[in-house]
Formats: C-alpha cells, sequence, structure tokens
C-alpha cells in the first residue's frame, strides 16, 4: 500500500498543475491571444470611431504637404514610398536623412497640427 505521505503530496501537485495549465488555456484571459481575433485588440480602444473621418484626412493631406514642402524632391519620393507600403507618417518622417533645420521644421508643423500629442514620439 502507497504512504500517505507520498500520496497527499503528489495529488496537491497534480492539482496545482492541472489549475495552472487550465487556466493558461482560459478563453476568458485578457492575455491570451486568440488566432479567431475575437479577443479585444488595444488599439481598437483607443482609437475613436470618428478617427478616419473625412475632415481628419483633409487634415492627415494638409500635414503631409506642408511635410512635403520642408523635405528634398528625392525625400519626398522615399516619404511617399514609405506610406504606400502603410508606414506611419511620423515613423516615415523620422526615416529619412534629414539635416537639423529640417527636422526643427517639421517637429513645429506637427506640434501645430497635434498639440495633443506633443508628450509622444
Amino acid at each position: 500500500m502507497i504512504k500517505k505521505q507520498i500520496i497527499l503530496p503528489t495529488l496537491l501537485l497534480a492539482t496545482i498543475l492541472i489549475g495552472g495549465m487550465t487556466g493558461c488555456n482560459s478563453s476568458k484571459s485578457p492575455d491570451v491571444s486568440q488566432g479567431d481575433n475575437s479577443g479585444t485588440k488595444v488599439s481598437d480602444t483607443t482609437n475613436s470611431p470618428a478617427s478616419n473621418t473625412p475632415e481628419r484626412a483633409q487634415k492627415r493631406e494638409a500635414v503631409r504637404k506642408q511635410v512635403e514642402a520642408v523635405l528634398t524632391p528625392d525625400q519626398v519620393k522615399q516619404l511617399s514610398a514609405k506610406l504606400q507600403q502603410g508606414e506611419k507618417m511620423r515613423k516615415a518622417v523620422s526615416s529619412l536623412n534629414l539635416t537639423p533645420e529640417q527636422k526643427t521644421k517639421i517637429q513645429d508643423i506637427f506640434k501645430t497640427a497635434y498639440p495633443h500629442r506633443q508628450g509622444q514620439s
């Protein structure tokens, strides 16, 4: 007969392991990424429903034109290519080889256009 001293710790360990495994596989866990995208995405909750309104599109276009006015023709081509690939404006601009004067002018454009984002990149 198996001793009680072996059975009790074994059962306790098995319970902990099974509980931990089922906890990791729970579909209600907010940390679990799900293949069917039925979970809540953080980016969906931070974007306002009006994030793609015509007014915002016009504002983005105006900002892009102001930024392009500061760039050289070669930089404008590079920027356009990056934007067509789906890269965000700030990231695309920061990847260009800008002079200090260009950087200052573009930062001023972004600060004026998006005053609520001054603390961000």
